[in-house]
């Protein structure tokens, strides 16, 4: 019962921190910029930082990394005709995983949604797609290093199985050995009772024929 009660708990912890969120507020790139901050749980900061050059990469501008990534002239058809350029920046979070930050200069100001209500909801709704896909794709990194393992150790287990059979069979080898050398002890013993008899019966021809020397007159 308290295992299942400690999965149930650690459940619910994952539950609550597998949260990806994205809010709009102030972003502090390349000086302070209308923006969006997003909450990725898992990752390393290089983990991130290349999912993020991979998801910008398909904005479709020049991509230009450094203290920060500017990508120039993206374009996103869900946002409309007009080119775009991106600033983002990625910290990581001493809790675990890392804060992505993102700026649209749309061309003389920054994307917010009191101004551009239906392009930063794509903005947001693409940025909440890509902190989840992250998180995944790390997550999919751990399980092929956690199902690694795994199979090292089912390895070791067969290995350690298969030790002990040879043991068993080591040991069975003895016993049949042993039985064998029982057997033949028994068997020599047997002889050995054998061969007695014949060295008495031996003695008595021996004394016989001094005897029968002795009688020689």
């Amino acid at each position: 019962m308290k295992k299942i009660t400690t999965l149930i708990i650690a459940l619910m912890t994952f539950g609550a921190f597998a949260q990806v969120s994205v809010e709009e507020k102030k972003v502090n790139i390349d000086g302070t910029k209308e923006g969006f901050y997003v909450s990725i749980p898992y990752g390393t900061l290089k983990q991130i930082e290349k999912e993020l050059k991979d998801e910008l990469k398909d904005w479709k501008g020049k991509y230009k990394g450094g203290s920060f990534v500017f990508v120039d002239d993206c374009k996103l058809k869900e946002m409309g005709k007009n080119t775009f350029d991106v600033y983002a920046k990625v910290e990581e979070n001493g809790d675990g995983g890392a804060f992505v930050s993102v700026a649209i200069d749309l061309g003389g100001a920054f994307l917010n949604s009191g101004e551009h209500g239906a392009q930063a909801k794509v903005i947001n709704a693409r940025l909440q797609k890509f902190g989840i896909k992250a998180a995944k794709s790390v997550v999919d990194e751990e399980i092929k290093a956690e199902e690694k393992i795994l199979k090292e150790r089912q390895k070791e287990l067969e290995d350690l199985e298969k030790e002990e059979e040879k043991m068993k069979k080591a040991i069975e080898d003895y016993k049949k050995k042993i039985e064998e050398t029982e057997k033949s002890i028994e068997e020599g013993k047997k002889n050995q009772e054998s061969k007695k008899g014949e060295i008495t019966e031996q003695e008595e021809k021996v004394k016989t024929v001094i005897k029968k020397k002795e009688a020689v007159k």
